[in-house]
C-alpha cells in the first residue's frame, strides 16, 4: 500500500469542487452552499472516496492515482449534485439514470 498514491488520490477526489471554485472565481460573491455543512460533509466523503479508489482501483503511477481518484468521486458529484434530482418522483428515475449514465 502506497500511501503517497492514496494521497493523489484523494487530491483527485477534491478536483472536481476545486475545479468549480476556479470557473466561478471572478463572481463577486462565493456561493452559499460554501456555508453549508452539507457541502463540507460531501467534500470529505468524496476526498475519502478518491483515496479508496485509488487503493482499490490499484494506481501504480501518479497520474494514475490522481485519475482514479477524480473518475469515481467525479461521477458519483455529479449525479447526487442535480437540483431537481430530490423534487423528481420515482416516474422519472429513468430520465435520472439515463443521465447518470451520460457523463
Amino acid at each position: 500500500m502506497n500511501w503517497t498514491l492514496i494521497g493523489l488520490g484523494c487530491v483527485g477526489g477534491a478536483l472536481p469542487d476545486v475545479i468549480r471554485v476556479v470557473k466561478s472565481r471572478y463572481e463577486i460573491e462565493l456561493p452559499k452552499y460554501w456555508k453549508s455543512p452539507n457541502f463540507w460533509i460531501g467534500l470529505i466523503i468524496l476526498v475519502i472516496l478518491g483515496g479508496l479508489a485509488s487503493w482499490l482501483g490499484g494506481a501504480a503511477d501518479p497520474k494514475s492515482a490522481l485519475a482514479f481518484g477524480y473518475g469515481a468521486p467525479e461521477v458519483i458529484s455529479r449525479s447526487l449534485s442535480s437540483n431537481n434530482l430530490v423534487t423528481m418522483g420515482a416516474s422519472h428515475l429513468s430520465d435520472v439514470m439515463r443521465r447518470w449514465w451520460s457523463f
